[in-house]
């Protein structure tokens, strides 16, 4: 488990330009403020779909062996990315630097499939953390009719992945109470890790980082079957997650441990609204599309139901 010390993150901020962009722009602002010098590149990436070779088809000579290469194609290109693309890019970059953002802020632009295109960059060039813009569609829309977001988070990436809430916007950059859903599982453990760099990072301000340990239905009522009291288990890995936050520099009074038995998804959320939560941090499962829609996935209904907290999905190779 890294500690505050040793986390170095590099992100990949995709960007479209069509669309709103504020939400994520907004928090890769505030991650980079509160991370400082622990942020050591900062990437906006835009993926051209094709959209300025399809505008204009009936320019385009087909019969040529290879249209890449061709004048016409560089032009349409070059042309739509000064007119369309660049300069939205550019105003991101400003942004971040007039929010006093020190790290290495860079652009770069691509052709491709927009969600194969990210997870490619992500994957092999080694980006610690992905900052997507949460769609606007719903549920059962995402799944049907698509969107980056939805595509990249039923793909298989490595970085862990950024969604902001409402409160980015609402409340500033400093969060006052963060949650971590706890398990046994290594992604669990580096969410943890990566809360405590960002409660550290915002000591004078955060008031409460709640750790949460829910055991399914069905291990509480084979646990009372067996005669013992179901969230007994939970109190070690609780304990152990309170003394590494202790040993990062947070203090105790700021460290609530919650055990319950249920849904894991409920009582997050429930967890989530009670507490007024601004930023959720939890490990990631990798799964399809199809599969998240018949099997649930406790990520998803957060992600869905909890939209003015900012989410943090970790996943660890």
């Amino acid at each position: 488990m890294k500690t505050t010390e040793d986390t170095v993150i590099r992100f990949l901020l995709p960007l479209d330009t069509e669309g709103s962009r504020v939400q994520s722009v907004e928090l890769m602002k505030c991650l980079a403020v509160i991370l400082g010098q622990r942020v050591e590149k900062i990437t906006l990436f835009h993926v051209m779909a094709g959209k300025y070779l399809s505008r204009h088809m009936a320019n385009i000579d087909f019969r040529a062996q290879n249209i890449i290469s061709t004048d016409k194609f560089k032009e349409l290109r070059q042309g739509y990315i000064d007119r369309e693309i660049r300069p939205v890019l550019e105003t991101a970059k400003k942004e971040l630097e007039d929010a006093g953002v020190r790290a290495a802020v860079d652009i770069m632009i691509e052709d491709g499939d927009p969600v194969r295109r990210i997870i490619d960059k992500a994957n092999k060039e080694g980006y610690s953390a992905l900052v997507l813009q949460r769609s606007d569609l719903s549920r059962v829309g995402e799944m049907f009719v698509g969107s980056v977001t939805s595509g990249v988070l039923h793909r298989e990436v490595k970085s862990s992945i950024y969604l902001p809430g409402t409160k980015v916007i609402e409340q500033g950059c400093s969060p006052k109470c963060c949650l971590v859903a706890l398990d046994e599982s290594e992604n669990a453990g580096e969410a943890l890790a990566r809360a405590s760099v960002l409660a550290v990072s915002c000591a004078e301000t955060i008031e409460k980082v709640i750790l949460v340990h829910v055991l399914d239905i069905s291990e509480c009522v084979e646990a009372l079957s067996g005669g013992q009291v179901p969230v007994q288990s939970t109190d070690d890995l609780l304990d152990n997650a309170a003394a590494f936050l202790k040993s990062q520099g947070l203090g105790v009074d700021k460290i609530s441990k919650v055990a319950a038995c249920g849904d894991p998804a409920e009582v997050l959320i429930d967890v989530a609204d009670k507490e007024d939560v601004d930023v959720i941090f939890m490990g990631r499962r990798g799964r399809g599309a199809v599969k998240e829609l018949f099997m649930g996935s406790v990520s998803r209904k957060i992600i869905y139901r909890c939209p003015a907290q900012t989410i943090m999905l970790v996943n660890i190779d």
